[in-house]
């Protein structure tokens, strides 16, 4: 009984820890299916410490130097505290039916790091990240 659970367990971690293409997230229809399944996948690719892979998810292939200065405040952290635990979902917030503001925890061994991910979805056919926020201030976790 024991083998066949660790079996099924190292099943189940393989498949989460495989490389997953951006390209083969992008067909897998995130943008019907809604905003925390794009918000969720870069969050576990950082927890993976995949971060070059979880911000080409996020934004595509685009770079911009908050994203790179991002990058390296994160990887300032994780030589500090270490790699990234989980994450945890704190709000979903809607403002109509177009727009989502989502915002999670990433919770390293010392302290959390705030996302606020912004969505977007005007006509039906889909939705886009139009922004997001970090925030080292964990007081921000509670404002609303």
């Amino acid at each position: 009984m024991h083998i066949r659970n660790y079996l099924a367990t190292s099943l189940l971690v393989l498949l989460l820890a495989s490389p997953y293409p951006a390209g083969a997230f992008e067909a897998a229809g995130w943008k019907q299916q809604g905003p925390e399944v794009h918000a969720e996948h870069f969050l576990n690719l950082l927890v993976e410490w995949r971060v070059d892979d979880a911000f080409i998810s996020l934004l595509g292939s685009e770079r911009a130097d908050t994203v790179i200065e991002l990058k390296q405040d994160l990887e300032g952290e994780y030589g500090k505290s270490g790699k990234p635990l989980g994450y945890e979902r704190l709000l979903k917030q809607r403002v109509g039916s177009s727009l989502i503001r989502l915002r999670y925890l990433l919770l390293f061994p010392k302290m959390p790091k705030v996302f606020d991910l912004y969505y977007y979805n005007p006509d039906g056919q889909g939705w886009e990240l139009r922004t997001f926020t970090y925030g080292r201030d964990i007081k921000s976790a509670f404002k609303e």
